[in-house]
């Protein structure tokens, strides 16, 4: 893996040296236009000077190649944008998401084939509250878009910290989803993170979803290690196990996986990249060993 991280780097730094007065050029040109739109919005319901000192309007693109024993290379593309709306309210904001990054058991295993335009779209205005200082919830009205259709839907999400000590944390999270063609879906996530130092942690994520378009539950379980080297780049390794159910009585077993993953935050801070190689023994070949590589490029637009 060393070997493999060293190459991928000297690629990364031989390209970028040469490109990178027209990259950056670009991403500031973009980030621009992020800032303005959200200013654009704030400025259209509330009159009066706007700033981007502070603003955490962002939007993410990745993408991903995996290869994978017994199966075909597989690629996927990834987008996500927050325009935040501080003069309208302080709490509020407009996220974009791909179907993807919306689902939040979305692990890469799998990745999904599709180009940016074919993809679904989540759509939705979100407001977040702070009950108290362990609790916040978030209510949120939204679009689901798909080759021109649209599903209106309503969000509910909240998020207890239960506790909180020098080294262990717990914490619940929940989001319920209801949208106006009579499909709703839930999750419900329990976290529990373990701080051995300032820069290595462990974090056990145990998470059941269910929609009433399936007939049954998803569930995985996931224990990872995480050190930062440093303030750019970071290793994991776990183990992780996805199942379902059917009515909490029958079980069935998606596969188990170990994985693990470099990540390098290489310029500034909004160009990164992961290595992800990871052994699986999933249930659609028998639970034969299997190898797999995963590849990731990401960049950040935000000030």
């Amino acid at each position: 893996m060393a070997r493999i991280i060293l190459i991928f780097s000297l690629f990364f730094s031989h390209l970028f040296s040469d490109n990178i007065n027209y990259i950056e050029k670009y991403h500031d040109e973009l980030c621009n236009i992020l800032i303005n739109t959200s200013n654009s919005i704030d400025d259209y319901f509330v009159e009066g000077d706007s700033s981007t000192q502070g603003s955490t309007t962002y939007a993410e693109l990745s993408t991903s190649v995996a290869m994978e024993v017994n199966k075909v290379l597989e690629k996927d593309l990834r987008l996500r944008l927050r325009l935040s709306l501080p003069k309208i309210q302080k709490n509020l904001r407009l996220i974009l998401e791909d179907e993807n990054n919306d689902d939040s058991l979305y692990d890469r295993t799998s990745l999904n084939d599709e180009d940016l335009v074919d993809k679904s779209y989540y759509l939705r205005l979100e407001y977040l509250k702070f009950i108290k200082k362990q609790f916040n919830l978030a209510l949120g009205v939204g679009l689901r878009i798909r080759n021109g259709n649209l599903v209106p839907y309503f969000n509910l999400r909240s998020r207890l910290d239960f506790y909180k000590g020098d080294k262990l944390r717990t914490s619940f999270y929940n989001r319920f989803r209801f949208y106006s063609d009579g499909e709703s879906e839930e999750i419900a996530e329990l976290n529990i993170i373990y701080t051995f130092n300032s820069t290595f942690y462990a974090i056990f994520r145990n998470q059941l979803s269910y929609s009433n378009r399936d007939n049954y539950e998803n569930i995985y379980h996931d224990i990872s290690f995480i050190k930062e080297l440093n303030q750019q780049k970071k290793v994991s390794v776990g183990v992780g196990i996805r199942s379902r159910s059917e009515n909490v009585k029958k079980y069935g077993v998606n596969y188990y996986h170990v994985h693990t993953r470099y990540h390098h935050l290489f310029y500034k801070k909004w160009l990164y990249y992961q290595i992800a190689p990871s052994i699986l023994w999933r249930e659609e070949h028998g639970f034969d060993l299997s190898y797999r590589l995963m590849l990731n490029f990401g960049i950040f637009f935000k000030k």
